[in-house]
């Protein structure tokens, strides 16, 4: 009881020192829907400040949620169990400006979980909760290099395209889950743009500093847009190479050689229309196994020209699985890069783009000019009955091979509700809850999972 008032006097505490700082300061905030990363401030206090020949630009942007967990945790489902906690998480930017065209960027970012039952020996790989005063970019970036279409970023550095299904950085995680070691050529010109990188991405880990890039894989990326059309349309290949025959796959050991082909549509037609298609293919080798897999995605909104604006939404996600464990066959999708921590698989976060199919709908309202509300169902089947259920960090949950399980994974109910008082603060409240199917029932323990959490951030 005492460590629940005293987290809670650590919120309202926040909550106070924004109103408190309206007039001193713009707010900024992660939106959950996207994941994304923080909007630019608006205040200009900070910026363009002279420092010799150069010009500096200081950013900030502090956030902090409270969480309550039953039935899961950030890693998986667990019933059975419950978690509360409060995460904080502060990003200082420098920004300097040798003149228009060229700068170096620094983020700083340091990322606590007070509370919680999870200790760090829990997270073999990247901590998604806890990170303390790393450096999270550090690159040097140079536009129209000698007045021409090219650009250069070379650095520690966060890449994210379209609405971050394919490439994202997942940002509603504590820690963040993609940052990138890596150089970036860009070609900018009025038809089209084309982004050329080779990166491997970074491992949060709090006793490391500063953190270091995961050995494996290395990601060779092409990613590029098409203008001057009517809806915004990307192409991309993303390579994946892992080698010293680490990957396992049915047939044995190799390496991983891995390819993704694909793209990405998305069109708002004539403001109560709009829609998004992606499709990805992927072949290559996963150890000693073929690579033949697949996603996709499809959404259709329209927006009813009445109050409170309502938009009604429907969208079928499709991640390929595996229909014959012992073929050689790696039918799998791995999302290539997506964001995997925000709700594009519902808010409980207990799914991934992999052997999955799932079924939504949502209602979104705007009651008030501050206020947004969104209301997301989801119904969750395998897409194979004899691959299995898989982690956002595509570890393997619950499997039948047999198959004799069934599909039937469970629906999944999300609510927010976010008040945005002035221009740029944000508070935002969730809840969720997850209604087990037969494949769950029949596997193993079978308990509904359900969360809430409450947020609020501030930035300048």
């Amino acid at each position: 009881m005492n460590l629940l008032l005293t987290m809670l006097s650590r919120f309202l505490w926040v909550i106070s020192l924004q109103f408190l700082c309206l007039s001193s300061g713009a707010l900024a905030c992660d939106d959950p829907q996207l994941g994304k990363e923080p909007a630019a401030p608006t205040k200009k206090k900070y910026q363009d400040v002279p420092v010799g020949p150069f010009h500096l630009d200081l950013g900030a942007n502090l956030r902090l949620r409270h969480e309550y967990q039953a039935g899961f945790d950030v890693r998986r489902y667990e019933p059975g169990t419950t978690d509360q906690f409060l995460l904080t998480r502060i990003m200082l930017d420098i920004n300097l400006r040798f003149d228009p065209d060229r700068r170096v960027f620094v983020q700083f970012r340091d990322a606590h979980a007070l509370g919680t039952r999870l200790e760090r020996k829990d997270f073999s790989k990247s901590n998604p909760m806890e990170d303390l005063w790393d450096m999270r970019q550090a690159y040097f970036e140079w536009e129209k290099i000698g007045g021409s279409h090219l650009d250069l970023k070379v650095g520690r550095q966060q890449i994210s395209y379209g609405d971050q299904r394919i490439f994202g950085p997942g940002l509603w995680g504590n820690t963040g889950r993609y940052a990138w070691d890596a150089a970036m050529l860009r070609i900018d010109t009025s038809r089209a743009w084309v982004d050329a990188w080779i990166g491997r991405p970074i491992e949060n880990r709090p006793e490391l500093w500063p953190n270091r890039e995961f050995k494996a894989p290395t990601a060779f990326v092409v990613y590029g847009g098409i203008k001057q059309l009517p809806f915004r349309l990307d192409i991309f290949y993303a390579g994946k190479y892992g080698g010293k025959a680490r990957t396992i796959g049915e047939s044995g050991k190799g390496d991983l050689r891995s390819h993704s082909i694909g793209f990405q549509l998305q069109k708002q037609a004539r403001q109560w229309l709009d829609f998004t298609a992606s499709l990805v293919g992927q072949t290559g080798r996963y150890g000693k196994d073929t690579i033949r897999a697949f996603g996709a995605n499809s959404a259709v909104g329209v927006t009813l020209p009445l109050k409170w604006r309502p938009r009604l939404a429907g969208q079928y996600t499709w991640g390929s699985g595996d229909r014959n464990p012992a073929d050689g066959i790696h039918g799998a999708f791995d999302g290539v890069f997506g964001g995997a921590d925000i709700n594009f698989y519902g808010d409980l976060n207990l799914f991934f783009w992999a052997n999955l199919r799932d079924y939504e709908w949502d209602l979104h309202l705007n009651p008030g000019r501050t206020t947004k509300f969104a209301l997301e169902h989801h119904y969750f089947t395998l897409d194979q009955a004899r691959d299995a259920w898989y982690t956002t960090g595509l570890a393997i949950l619950r499997r039948d091979a047999t198959g004799l399980s069934g599909k039937a994974l469970g629906h999944e109910i999300n609510v927010r509700f976010s008040w945005q008082p002035a221009k740029g603060p944000e508070i935002m409240i969730g809840w969720g809850h997850f209604f087990p199917g037969d494949f769950v029932r029949t596997t193993g323990a079978a308990r509904s999972a359900s969360g809430y959490f409450l947020q609020a951030t501030y930035g300048f």
